[in-house]
């Protein structure tokens, strides 16, 4: 069952920044769906590209995208903020704010396996 995902970051910048290297991931261009989409805070009046989507399916592990993401944390200085938002089926929203790779990775894959079940 795929998962979809926002990836909010701070500017404009960050988030052109991760969408340009998200897509030269070659697990998220083949197993992942990846959008520029419309933030919801209404202070920001929809502007375009603070927020991405991602929808992860069974190609594209919580892990692989970790990984894409602190990698690209990593190569930025300072280390950009990115805040990661679900919402299940029922409305409820988990918010994952990772500042390390390890972190990133288990709440991702405890996201994906509640997803799974």
């Amino acid at each position: 069952m795929p998962v979809e995902l926002r990836l909010e970051c701070a500017s404009t910048e960050d988030a052109e920044s991760l969408h340009r290297w998200l897509r030269g991931e070659q697990t998220v261009r083949v197993d992942g769906r990846l959008a520029r989409a419309r933030s919801t805070d209404p202070e920001t009046m929809g502007a375009l590209l603070d927020v991405l989507t991602l929808i992860i399916g069974s190609g594209l592990s919580a892990g692989q995208l970790a990984l894409a993401i602190a990698s690209w944390r990593d190569s930025r200085r300072p280390s950009p903020k990115v805040t990661i938002v679900h919402t299940a089926a029922d409305g409820s929203t988990t918010l994952i704010e990772a500042e390390d790779h390890r972190t990133l990775t288990a709440a991702l894959q405890q996201l994906e396996d509640r997803e799974q079940q």
